[in-house]
């Protein structure tokens, strides 16, 4: 059923008749807008239906906004006009469960040769009485009112999934809260919890999804590649907050459609180019980056040499990675997330080993545009020294995630053995 609704769309999209075919590309975009970026994302909706579908490239939405009285509503996004194809009534975008039920209606309804999958969040996350109400469901121990207000202030407030909020609302006191909500540790669980629906989305779709786009905040990280390893072939995103703006959604699509037999890799280079473009004549400071994760596992390999070398050099190599975070090092999200380029070529600078700098050299070359790094762009002085991946990395005396092991990067490699040596806790 699915294949013969496919061909009836084609038909009468302008695929020339041709019933032997089906669209190309599929661009799935999952906005989670019940929150302060509502608006947001009812913008970006007429920035893809100033483009709209064609018989080659599908082009649907799910909105969840954050007005009470309008229902979460998916859409087929023509030119010109908002097709509105589903009332869900009041959902949960927050549940990865949600997630997956329109991933698996996508494939349903617009199959096509390539997925981009696009999960839209922008960061701006839980407010409040988002937070109030999960922990009065999981019976938070010693929560007070103000709680609530401190939690979404922090990495909590960026989370994606509502199961990530659970996880950390279930520790027993305030104080446990606060250190997982601000260490980055939320981003930590929410990658895990990524990993998860990546892998059902693997097996929903019959195939990797070609690319996925976090139209997030600080998203281009190792650890969220490693983790998507083997469910997605490429990830654009940033290392760096996102303005309120988020994708230019009218100019990523109209490539797409003018040239639908573009390649993954091209498409991700591309939304690179045109995000950083359109934030040209503003004060913003902006990232992205487009990467290939068939070659994460080489980096990782070249991050346990980097590991390994500094472990080596302990006591010495303290401080010769705190001086590589100090200024002008590119850093986000209150100093746990660091761009791993400019963090290996302060090492090559700053060590007095020579196996710390020839592992951080290799690293750095890994990262160069061309390898990993499919595309990189940046504006802005805070990011100029940006190569397009960050690391989770926290200087002492402060203390680590206590969920970091669960990433399979910290699983599988060696860089959480370094932080722990960095901290003197091995």
């Amino acid at each position: 059923m699915a294949e013969l609704l496919a061909k009836i769309r084609a038909f009468f999209t302008g695929n020339g008749g041709d019933m032997d075919t089906q669209p190309k590309w599929t661009f799935m975009v999952y906005l989670a807008g019940d929150n302060n970026l509502s608006d947001a994302g009812e913008i970006d909706l007429q920035e893809m239906a100033a483009v709209g579908s064609t018989g080659d490239v599908n082009i649907v939405a799910e909105l969840d906004c954050m007005d009470e009285d309008t229902n979460s509503k998916r859409y087929y996004v023509k030119k010109g006009e908002l097709q509105e194809v589903a009332d869900l009534g009041e959902t949960d975008s927050g549940d990865p469960n949600n997630l997956l039920d329109y991933i698996a209606w996508t494939k349903e309804n617009y199959p096509a040769d390539q997925y981009a999958l696009i999960l839209w969040n922008h960061g701006g996350g839980w407010d409040k009485s988002s937070i109030d109400t999960i922990s009065q469901d999981v019976g938070t121990r010693n929560y007070g009112r103000i709680e609530g207000a401190e939690r979404s202030s922090t990495s909590l407030g960026r989370v994606f999934f509502r199961t990530t909020l659970e996880q950390i609302m279930k520790l027993d006191s305030a104080e446990e809260r606060a250190i997982c909500s601000d260490d980055g540790s939320g981003h930590s669980v929410d990658t895990v919890e990524l990993g998860k629906v990546l892998a059902e989305t693997k097996k929903l779709i019959g195939q990797k999804v070609d690319l996925m786009g976090m139209d997030a905040c600080l998203m281009s990280n190792l650890e969220v590649a490693y983790q998507a390893r083997d469910f997605v072939n490429y990830i654009v995103a940033s290392e760096e907050n996102e303005p309120f703006d988020g994708w230019p959604y009218t100019a990523v699509l109209q490539k797409l459609v003018d040239e639908p037999g573009m390649t993954a890799a091209d498409l991700g280079a591309h939304i690179v180019d045109v995000y950083i473009e359109s934030y040209a004549s503003t004060d913003y400071t902006v990232t992205q980056a487009a990467v290939d994760l068939s070659k994460v596992g080489e980096v990782a390999d070249a991050m346990d040499e980097l590991a390994d070398a500094l472990i080596a050099h302990m006591p010495k190599a303290q401080d010769e990675i705190w001086r590589a975070t100090m200024k002008p090092a590119a850093k986000f999200w209150y100093n746990t997330l660091w761009d791993v380029s400019h963090f290996c070529e302060r090492l090559e600078a700053g060590t007095e080993d020579d196996d710390v700098k020839a592992a951080a050299e290799k690293v750095r070359k890994l990262l160069e545009k061309g390898n990993y790094v499919v595309a990189e762009g940046h504006r802005g002085k805070k990011v100029e020294r940006c190569g397009g991946v960050t690391v989770y990395l926290k200087g002492p005396p402060s203390e680590l995630s206590r969920y970091y092991d669960e990433l399979d990067f910290a699983k599988n490699h060696r860089w959480g053995k370094l932080l722990k040596a960095y901290h003197g806790e091995e």
